[in-house]
């Protein structure tokens, strides 16, 4: 039986632990746990060697980038000016970067590593109070999707996240500079643009419900093709480019399979709206990550007829919904409800981790048998 690697067991044995100890020991987030963590992850992802499921296409473009771009061609595309570079800019100039000084390439996924995983730790230890207990949503299995896959999404919805101090701070000029260097990463950070209004809309349990519902009935209706003209005059031509071209993919533009993923998605929207009252009054700025929530899984019911939409463009948003909102609700209820919800969700980790190995734990090689890093 397929099973991840020793280092991912380390790291899933020692946040189970730590997290144990942070909800009902000490009963405060521990800022060493937090550390620990984001170096293991670091060296774990950072140094790994053909691992995951993007990794060999982006190592194709690690020597292309070098061979047939130029730092003029990073710099028009940075200020959206006409250029043949169809990959974001930030992300090319860090691989021009590391080739140019003669480093391998896996010095490229240990830069992205550093970025994306300081980022979102950060933001996560400054707004969740149990934050240890937060990462083990983001490690199972998150960190293997986007940290460790589809990279560049995981760096764009890194600053969209630590962009949320901006939004609590009502400073739009900084949120939108955040919103510049998310692009420049991945062309999915646009998505993310309404979250500084979004976080200020009234809302409560019985909305949820509602606004969800609405969401899930208007799917078969696919009114995202009506957005198509709104990008092509609003967005620069690279996103409603992509918007358009991925409306009837060939493999993604299908319909989201029905299965284990609508399920545990069901199980969070019943913990979100049944404890919403308690995170309200518990939780500083609760009701900002609750509406950001919410907003993804709408996003996520809304696009349903198109996969590599409600895969995608959610991505920002839904980050709330498990790091920072369910784990902050752990923090928010009292006795044995605090007890039921953690150990709810620490079952679903323990179910996740065996069901990940065996399957895209083993297609992506982070199996025992399979994965290789450059440290060892």
């Amino acid at each position: 039986m397929p099973i991840l690697h020793p280092i991912f067991i380390t790291i899933f044995l020692f946040l189970a632990a730590a997290s144990y100890w942070e909800v009902f020991v000490l009963k405060k987030k521990q800022s060493i746990f937090v550390w620990v963590t984001a170096i293991l992850i670091i060296i774990a992802i950072g140094f790994r060697i053909n691992v995951g499921a993007d990794y060999p296409v982006y190592k194709m473009l690690f020597s292309g980038f070098a061979i047939y771009t130029t730092y003029g061609d990073v710099l028009d595309k940075a200020l959206f000016r006409p250029n043949s570079e169809e990959i974001e800019w930030i992300f090319v100039l860090i691989n021009k970067l590391v080739f140019d000084f003669g480093f391998p390439f896996y010095i490229v996924t240990f830069v992205m590593a550093v970025i994306t995983v300081s980022l979102k730790f950060s933001a996560i230890y400054k707004n969740v109070a149990f934050p240890t207990f937060a990462l083990l949503f983001y490690f199972m299995p998150i960190m293997f999707f986007e940290d460790s896959g589809q990279m560049r999404q995981g760096l764009g919805i890194a600053v969209c996240v630590a962009s949320f101090k901006f939004i609590k701070d009502r400073n739009l000029p900084m949120f939108l500079l955040c919103m510049y260097i998310a692009l420049g990463f991945h062309k999915t950070a646009i998505v993310f643009l309404p979250a500084y209004w979004i976080v200020k809309i009234p809302m409560n349990s019985s909305r949820i419900f509602w606004v969800l519902v609405v969401a899930l009935l208007s799917s078969p209706f696919e009114l995202y093709r009506l957005g198509g003209s709104f990008f092509s005059t609003l967005a620069p031509e690279e996103v409603s480019g992509a918007y358009l071209g991925y409306m009837d993919d060939k493999y993604y533009g299908t319909q989201v399979e029905t299965g284990l993923n609508d399920i545990v998605k069901i199980l969070f929207i019943f913990v979100l709206v049944k404890y919403d009252r308690q995170g309200c009054k518990n939780v500083w700025w609760y009701e900002y990550m609750r509406n950001l929530a919410v907003f993804g899984l709408a996003l996520f019911y809304f696009f349903r007829s198109n996969e590599i939409f409600a895969v995608r463009l959610p991505g920002a948003y839904m980050f709330f919904l498990t790091m920072f909102c369910l784990s902050n609700l752990v923090y928010a209820t009292k006795g044995r409800t605090r007890q039921f919800l953690y150990f709810s969700f620490l079952a679903y980790f323990v179910a996740m981790f065996f069901y990940f190995g065996q399957g895209n734990g083993d297609k992506g090689q982070f199996t025992t048998d399979r994965y290789d890093n450059a440290l060892w």
